[in-house]
């Protein structure tokens, strides 16, 4: 996709989960249609992926000093074994968000770009600090505020402009809360 600039643009659906088992069944159904994990990304607090998700994922870091770049959080357990539900990817150190603890994203959030602008970062700070680069303030906001309050918040990478309304209304079937859609560079700084 391309805008009046000619610059490359990625459209993203984001979707706030509440109960973490809809978040799984949304995830089922999204994969059953036909979307693939690279498309999926998770952004939710350390916390919220060991308290809710442990079945996908598995802790393998027991340190993260912030003034390293991204380190690997959280693998996919089911790696080895494709046929098992999964939710795919890695889950990277992404920042620090106060009593909310560390937050975790996989490489798909934003298109890839909130971790791109993680790299060489001396002091990692606030997602929404880092996410007001990439989207509206406002959003950037909103989405700090929904991972500080413990919700796991699902990026879908939407590709094929055909399917967009199929995929908004399996998250809304889900009872995923404030869905929406941004569209941003697929290069952050070109």
């Amino acid at each position: 996709m391309t805008n009046t600039d000619d610059k490359a643009k990625v459209r993203e659906a984001i979707a706030v989960f509440i109960d973490p088992d809809n978040l799984k069944q949304a995830v089922r159904a999204l994969l059953a249609s036909g979307v693939s994990r690279e498309q999926l990304g998770l952004l939710a607090t350390e916390h919220s992926v060991r308290e809710s998700l442990e079945e996908f994922y598995t802790f393998t870091n027991n340190s993260h000093e912030p003034d390293k770049a991204p380190v690997t959080a959280f693998v996919d357990k089911n790696a080895a074994n494709e046929q098992q539900d999964s939710l795919g990817g890695s889950l990277f150190f992404a920042g620090t968000t106060g009593a909310a603890g560390a937050v975790v994203a996989s490489s798909a959030v934003f298109g890839g770009a909130l971790l791109a602008a993680l790299s060489g970062v001396v002091a990692v700070g606030l997602v929404g600090a880092l996410a007001s680069k990439i989207i509206h303030q406002s959003d950037a906001d909103f989405l700090q505020q929904q991972i500080d309050e413990g919700h796991i918040l699902l990026f879908v990478r939407l590709l094929d402009a055909s399917r967009e309304r199929d995929i908004l209304e399996t998250l809304k079937n889900h009872h995923a809360s404030d869905v929406k859609v941004h569209e941003i560079d697929a290069k952050p700084g070109d």
